[in-house]
């Protein structure tokens, strides 16, 4: 080929790449979904923020997406729970046994939310809708839990983050719910 030519092929390659660049980076539009839950605006945020919402086409369906932030909420406990064990339980500061108790009731919770998040998604895939409501309420049943395991010793807690992060994780749960509930 004269180097015209190649040129001419290269430039048109450039052009075709650049092209679906924007389908690349195309998110879909999540707000419809997430206007159904009690905290919208978090649920918008979660997706936005994580980085499994980059991957989706823009025209994905709700059971889809439902099933993204059923992922998103199990990375999100699953931190959660981190946290609680490295910072509180294994940390520095000293707890009370009390406290310690909560703190570890607390996490176990958290754990078992995380498994019964599993069961919603394999309950949504079989279309199993029994499952998936008892599995979805179990789960918020757990971080429940956990919160009210927590509040008992509020004013004793060395750090409110770890207290603040289940109650974001408790709305994450909600919202899922919220989203579940309108698969039909």
């Amino acid at each position: 080929m004269n180097p015209i030519a190649n040129n001419v092929v290269l430039a048109l390659s450039f052009f075709i790449c650049i092209s679906f660049f924007p389908l690349l980076n195309a998110m879909p539009d999540i707000t419809p979904t997430c206007e159904k839950t009690k905290h919208k605006d978090l649920c918008i945020g979660s997706f936005q923020e994580s980085y499994l919402g980059r991957y989706l086409p823009e025209n994905a369906n709700p059971k889809l997406l439902a099933s993204i932030i059923i992922k998103i909420v199990v990375n999100n406990a699953s931190d959660v729970s981190r946290n609680l064990k490295t910072t509180v339980l294994e940390g520095p500061v000293p707890l009370t046994p009390e406290v310690r108790a909560k703190y570890g009731i607390c996490d176990q919770e958290v754990v078992s939310a995380m498994k019964e998040l599993d069961k919603v998604r394999t309950s949504m895939e079989m279309s199993n809708r029994i499952s998936e409501k008892l599995n979805m309420q179990a789960a918020i049943t757990n971080v429940e839990n956990c919160v009210k395991e927590l509040t008992q010793v509020e004013a004793q807690l060395p750090d409110k983050k770890q207290f603040d992060e289940v109650i974001v994780l408790k709305e994450m749960l909600e919202n899922v719910d919220d989203i579940i509930k309108t698969l039909g």
